[in-house]
């Protein structure tokens, strides 16, 4: 048996560039990981084809979600003569925009890599991730960098964290990332020059960074998900709103914030009612 972690993604930038004519979009982003994560645990079974997930959360035990697609994929694309068996300990939720279902596939191709010893390249593995997902080939690194295209093009970038840590702010609610980029080719996106965020993360200068977050699809789901606008609404009277910002298509808000801030008050009234966490940074 063997485990692999799942570390959730939040993106600092996120530009959407424009629709192709396959269905994905061109993106410009800014991606980081954080130490929430599910965990997996990977075990041979000796009957044949068999791949059955185990979850604590019934979504992925009871679904064909891609999670189990990717699984199947890969037992039977190289021709691996026994079943497995994948538990999943789910700690990231469903719909946040925190890539939890892709950040689990990551770690399955990364698992099933490892267990069986096929010696994939880490080429080979983004190959994989991409049929699935384009959020994926990211996941398969534990690493800021910049992500481009429809999220095969990763550029790791060195940026020094330590000294900070990333609130993480769910309301609990589900967002469909399907439905928000539907919404978004009809109404248009919002777009920022993503060169200044360059020069920042090139001079490491944090401070400038987590004034000028930004992401296309915040003002989408906050003009079409009264939830959410409410939720933004009520997050702002109580932070500061210039640092806030929408991770993903939703629902949750992050700000990167000095690792000496005290949240011991706010998530002592509302920790009952939303999820919060103050994350380190990989």
């Amino acid at each position: 048996m063997i485990k692999e972690k799942a570390y959730a993604k939040v993106n600092l930038f996120l530009n959407v560039l424009d629709k192709r004519k396959d269905g994905y979009h061109n993106l410009e982003m800014l991606n980081a990981k954080i130490d929430l994560c599910d965990t997996l645990e990977f075990k041979v079974l000796e009957q044949t084809d068999a791949v059955i997930i185990k979850s604590n959360d019934l979504f992925l035990s009871s679904q064909e979600n891609i999670v189990i697609q990717v699984a199947k994929y890969m037992m039977k694309n190289y021709q691996i003569q026994k079943g497995l068996e994948i538990t999943i300990d789910k700690k990231i939720p469903f719909g946040a925009g925190l890539a939890g279902n892709s950040s689990d596939s990551a770690a399955v191709i990364k698992g099933i890599n490892r267990l069986f010893s096929l010696g994939l390249t880490s080429e080979n593995m983004v190959e994989i991730g991409m049929m699935f997902g384009a959020d994926i080939p990211y996941c398969l690194t534990d690493q800021p960098a910049f992500v481009s295209g429809i999220g095969e093009k990763i550029e790791p970038v060195k940026i020094d964290m330590k000294n900070y840590r990333l609130l993480l702010i769910n309301p609990c609610e589900f967002i469909s990332t399907n439905e928000v980029f539907k919404l978004g080719d009809k109404a248009g996106y919002d777009r920022k020059d993503i060169k200044e965020i360059k020069e920042y993360v090139n001079q490491n200068n944090i401070e400038a960074l987590r004034e000028n977050l930004f992401n296309s699809l915040e003002k989408i789901v906050i003009d079409n998900f009264e939830v959410i606008r409410k939720f933004r609404d009520f997050l702002i009277k109580h932070h500061d709103k210039k640092s806030l910002l929408m991770t993903g298509s939703g629902s949750s808000f992050i700000m990167i914030v000095p690792e000496n801030t005290d949240f011991s008050d706010f998530i002592s009234k509302y920790g009952d009612k939303y999820l919060i966490k103050v994350c380190k940074f990989l």
